[in-house]
């Protein structure tokens, strides 16, 4: 296989901006049965498409039907994809894959003197996978069906694996000689299923129908990989519902002329604007209270753990990631930096990073999807094992070391009545 070829093609695709984003797979490797001698009018018509190629007999019978020509066998298919989430449950992808196989010969051109044939069929294409959870809504379950519809090129060219003779031009052919090739759109139509193991890798499965639209014949493909996401998977969107603006109380305030000051603030209730001022405010010459500026500051912290090998938060901590999500609605200015981290399991110092930084994503993705927490106001960052909290040689040290902690900073200025024991800087 000519693996080269697709480790080409993905260095040139991988290089777009998208790679940096969240939500990017990666299907390093797919392999598959490629089907295409098995529907015989599939082979007929390569045999007719291919016949005309050098050295190849181009003849026909006596109903004047081409009997010349080369049909691909059915074969294993590698591949490899990269793609992006559109949404939560599609994506889409660029896929590159090689299928090499012996080319079946039939009976007159095998008499020209060529009896074997190396076939190679290349094709690019870009598929949509369309999750069924568009139409049924996003579940939790970690089997995710899909529909791909997608269309690309195939590329076949033949080679023969011998040199001889032939026996209707009378040239020398050598082996390795390019002695036919065609050039074809086609489309993918099929069903397949992701099975995610975690939040970064997922299994798949698959069976296509490839349709040749220029020569008009049908191939089979059934395939299966391992797909990896950059960055964590897309979170579903929840909608916010708006909140409701306070009720102010525009009743007119009614002013008693008397001589009386019936709140006791220095103020005669003939002049006071405002009747009844609690005795310890201070008030204007109208008996109004004198307004003053205080600033408050917040300073609060989240502590959120996870099960082993997971980033998913559980039931218990979503009451707590909500009242930070109401104190950073009454302070608009707070800010939140949310660290992820993880205990020393799992395969690599690499993946346990991955993990945590998924975990540390996944509190912010709550908070701004549930909660309408603006994402330009949080930040993550990942900490992998580094930075334990307990040690990580017993279970009780690594369920504790599996957590996201989050500070959340920020100050509001408030306008209160101002009062006669209060020292105002």
């Amino acid at each position: 296989m000519k693996l080269n070829k697709i480790a080409l093609a993905l260095v040139a695709v991988a290089a777009a901006p998208l790679a940096a984003n969240a939500g990017v797979t990666i299907s390093p490797l797919l392999l598959g049965y490629h089907v295409t001698d098995d529907i015989s009018d599939t082979a007929d018509k390569q045999r007719d498409i291919l016949r005309t190629g050098k050295n190849l007999q181009e003849n026909t019978d006596r109903d004047g039907n081409s009997n010349g020509g080369v049909a691909k066998e059915s074969s294993l298919y590698t591949g490899a994809a990269l793609g992006i989430e559109l949404t939560p449950s599609t994506q889409f992808q660029v896929e590159y894959g090689v299928s090499n196989a012996n080319g079946e010969a039939s009976e007159d051109s095998a008499k020209s003197g060529a009896n074997r044939f190396d076939v190679e069929q290349t094709m690019l294409s870009g598929n949509f996978l369309i999750g069924t959870e568009e139409f049924t809504g996003y579940t939790d379950s970690a089997f995710k069906p899909y529909v791909l519809v997608g269309a690309g090129q195939s590329k076949i060219k033949v080679e023969n694996q011998e040199t001889y003779v032939s026996d209707v031009t009378g040239e020398t052919v050598t082996a390795g000689t390019e002695v036919s090739s065609s050039k074809d759109t086609i489309g993918n139509l099929g069903l397949g299923a992701m099975y995610r193991i975690n939040d970064a890798l997922s299994l798949r499965g698959e069976a296509r129908a490839i349709h040749n639209f220029d020569n008009n014949w049908w191939e089979g493909m059934a395939l299966a990989g391992l797909e990896v996401v950059l960055g964590g998977h897309l979170a579903p969107t929840v909608a916010v519902p708006p909140m409701q603006e306070p009720m102010v109380d525009t009743t007119p305030v009614v002013v008693v002329e008397s001589d009386l000051d019936s709140d006791g603030d220095g103020v005669p209730d003939s002049i006071d604007a405002c009747p009844g001022t609690p005795m310890n405010v201070v008030v204007d010459e109208r008996g109004c209270p004198v307004p003053v500026d205080i600033t408050d500051e917040l300073k609060m912290e989240l502590r959120v753990f996870f099960d082993n090998d997971k980033s998913a938060i559980k039931t218990q901590y979503q009451p707590e990631i909500a009242k930070v999500a109401e104190k950073m609605r009454e302070y608009p200015n707070s800010t939140a930096r949310v660290e992820g981290h993880a205990s020393k399991t799992g395969p690599s110092a690499r993946y346990n990073q991955r993990l945590s930084e998924a975990r540390a994503v996944a509190v912010k993705s709550m908070l701004t999807n549930e909660f309408g927490i603006a994402p330009n106001r949080l930040s993550t960052v990942g900490y992998g094992y580094d930075n334990p909290i307990a040690p990580n040689d017993t279970e009780e040290g690594r369920a504790m070391n599996r957590r996201v902690y989050a500070i959340i900073t920020g100050d509001k200025t408030m306008t209160v009545e101002q009062t006669k024991d209060m020292v105002v800087q």
